[in-house]
C-alpha cells in the first residue's frame, strides 16, 4: 500500500479545473442575479398569477393589497407587523423580511397553518416543496408555484398569539375577499 496518493493525471486535473470553474461561475451568476433582484418589502403589489392569499378559514386577502401591514392591538405596546412573504425556497430568504426583534415572537402562516416552532423557514419550505410534488405527481396545475404566506412578528411582551392575530386580519380583510 503506498504511503502517499497516486498523482492526478493530466485528464483528471483538466476534469478537476473545469468542474472548478463551473462551480466560480455558477456562484458569481447567482450573486449577480440577487444583487439585481429588488427585495420583497420595496414591491408594489405581487406580479404572478393574480390569485388571493390564503389567510385560512375561509378567509382570502387580495394579491394587490399584500403588502407591509402594522396592526395596533390594545394588549401591545408596540404594534404587530405582518409581512406578505413568498412561500419558495427559490425567492429571497423570508427570515430577512420585516426585521424582527431577538426576542420578538416570530411565526409563519401558510395557507391557515400556523408554524412558529424552530427552524420554522425549513417548515414552510417543506411544505411548500411536498404540494408541488404532490401536484405534480397528481397532473394537477402547481397551486403552490407562486404562493404566499404571512409572517407575523408580535414584539416582545405582547401576550396575543399569532392565532388572534390571523383572526384579526382575516376580520379586517377588505370587502368581498371572503370566501362563501
Amino acid at each position: 500500500m503506498p504511503a502517499h496518493a497516486a498523482p492526478l493525471t493530466p485528464w483528471a486535473r483538466g476534469g478537476l479545473a473545469l468542474l472548478c470553474a463551473l462551480v466560480v461561475a455558477s456562484v458569481v451568476v447567482r450573486v449577480e442575479v440577487s444583487r439585481r433582484q429588488a427585495p420583497p418589502a420595496h414591491r408594489d403589489g405581487w406580479e404572478a398569477s393574480g390569485g388571493p392569499v390564503d389567510l385560512g378559514m375561509g378567509g382570502l386577502w387580495p394579491r394587490a393589497a399584500a403588502g407591509p401591514l402594522t396592526m395596533r392591538v390594545a394588549e401591545c405596546a408596540a404594534p404587530i407587523a405582518v409581512d406578505f412573504v413568498e412561500a419558495s425556497p427559490y425567492q429571497p430568504d423570508p427570515s430577512l423580511v420585516g426585521r424582527p426583534g431577538p426576542t420578538d415572537h416570530v411565526a409563519y402562516v401558510y395557507r391557515g397553518r400556523v408554524l412558529d416552532s424552530r427552524f420554522i423557514t425549513i417548515r414552510l419550505n417543506a411544505i411548500y416543496l411536498a404540494r408541488l410534488a404532490s401536484a405534480r405527481l397528481t397532473g394537477d396545475r402547481m397551486p403552490a408555484i407562486d404562493e404566499l404566506a404571512v409572517k407575523v412578528i408580535v414584539p416582545a411582551g405582547c401576550p396575543i398569539s399569532p392565532e388572534a392575530v390571523m383572526a384579526i386580519l382575516r376580520a379586517s380583510a377588505p370587502p368581498g375577499s371572503l370566501m362563501p
